[in-house]
């Protein structure tokens, strides 16, 4: 049995998380709606609209949706993001103040003021700071629950937001809501020049974009002949050339879905993958706001992803035992 379902977000670019319609009706993308959660009141933006499709919804619901948002509730919604710029400068102050080893990045005011989460960072080479006394201070200074939430390199990032190489807003800020495990593999698969300046994003970390269009790139580079291999051109019928192969690859072109191949009898030409009659099966586009999230509203900091050598695992290198079990010096 399935129910309805609506999909909202707290914060741009967040987590997708899931409510109870509970008889609201007349909701549109993009409108303000009011939540209750375990936690209290809250404000969401709607994402994806009811429905009863069982694939839509891959976490369990987290609450219910009270109302949509009327003026009044906007208006409380703008004076909550007011007050959690000013929230900022407080505690970053305060921070600094106790010569605290931390960087305050933002604040997330509930709607209800039942609590506010703090996001900070904090070098890697410095050792864990207890903050407890801290927190104890902000719920005295505030009046309500503090909830200090550390972020990586990339949630950093994604928080204090900014403009990449390709001149425009930040994937992780606008509309990413979830991060992959990137690697160098990634580069190399996609003959991109492995140069760590244009690799690196504006975290420090590899690019988010590099994961983009790797499956078209091994779609295409897994069925067109790969360089260096001999075979046959299509005016080639039944290897009447005489050769195990009247051509060899020299190159790909992935953009254009072609090969550039060197003849058997001399000269080169370039061959599409429709002439050498390879069709590519279709890429499905991935789906933003629906895939696994970490247990955080923002994701908790990448891990790289593990490339495994030849043979699936490292060689352990075996130590040959003396005969006898003596040392016999030397001859």
């Amino acid at each position: 049995m399935t129910t309805l379902t609506i999909g909202a977000r707290f914060m741009k670019a967040g987590r997708m998380y899931f409510f109870d319609p509970a008889g609201v009706t007349e909701l549109a993308l993009n409108d303000w709606i009011i939540v209750r959660t375990d936690l209290g009141l809250d404000a969401a933006r709607v994402q994806l609209l009811s429905s009863d499709s069982p694939l839509l919804q891959i976490d369990p619901l987290l609450g219910e949706v009270v109302r949509k948002a009327t003026g009044s509730d906007v208006l409380e919604i703008n004076k909550r993001k007011r007050m959690e710029t000013d929230a900022t400068k407080q505690i970053a102050a305060m921070a600094l103040e106790r010569r605290l080893p931390v960087k305050i990045l933002g604040c997330d005011w509930q709607f209800d003021g039942a609590s506010i989460t703090v996001f900070y960072s904090q070098a890697d080479g410095d050792a864990r700071v207890d903050l407890g006394e801290f927190t104890q201070s902000l719920e005295a200074h505030y009046g309500t629950r503090i909830e200090l939430r550390r972020l990586g390199a990339r949630d950093e990032t994604k928080v204090m937001t900014g403009v990449g190489t390709c001149g425009r807003e930040l994937c992780c800020s606008s509309w990413l809501d979830k991060f992959s495990n990137i690697s160098i593999r990634m580069a190399k698969e996609q003959d991109l020049p492995l140069n760590q300046a244009k690799l690196t994003g504006v975290c420090g970390r590899l690019k988010c974009c590099l994961i983009y269009e790797l499956e078209t790139y091994q779609e295409v580079n897994g069925k067109l002949p790969k360089v260096g291999e001999a075979f046959h051109i299509p005016s080639c019928v039944s290897g009447s050339c005489g050769t195990s192969g009247c051509a060899t690859t020299q190159g790909t072109n992935v953009v254009k879905e072609s090969i550039t191949v060197e003849l058997a009898t001399g000269g080169r030409a370039e061959y599409t993958a429709q002439e050498l009659g390879v069709r590519f099966d279709a890429i499905p586009a991935h789906t933003k706001g629906v895939g696994t999230y970490g247990r955080d509203e923002v994701p908790s900091q990448e891990r790289p992803t593990p490339v495994m050598g030849e043979g699936g695992g490292q060689r352990k290198r075996r130590r040959r035992g003396r005969r006898g079990g003596h040392n016999r010096g030397p001859r």
